[in-house]
């Protein structure tokens, strides 16, 4: 996953400068403005095979999700209401039953 070269140079700065909060800050927030979270959380978890890296990759891999989380709750839709199935199923019985209870009348 490479994403664009604004994210690899974003992500040498965090690389170079990893105990500054405000270089992991710049990555993700250009990351979530251009819907690349993932691209986030595969070099967190990568950093995370690194021993001195790992405590705070992992944190910001949980940051990642909250994140990605937030936005998928925040652009989903309404589900639009309507009547239970079963319900439209028993009226759909019920005028099938007339409709046969009409044709029989009208043959006899």
């Amino acid at each position: 996953m490479e994403g664009d070269p604004t994210s690899a140079a974003l992500w040498t700065q965090v690389l170079e400068h990893w105990d500054d909060e405000k270089a992991h800050g710049v990555f993700l927030r250009h990351c979530r403005e251009t819907e690349q979270l993932g691209l986030a959380a595969a070099r967190y978890a990568e950093a995370r095979t690194d021993e001195n890296r790992r405590a705070l990759a992992q944190k910001k891999l949980e940051a990642v999700t909250i994140l990605a989380t937030s936005f998928l709750l925040a652009t989903q839709t309404e589900r639009r209401r309507g009547l239970p199935r079963w319900i439209n199923l028993l009226v759909v019985a019920a005028f099938v039953a007339l409709a046969g209870y009409a044709l029989v009348r009208a043959l006899c």
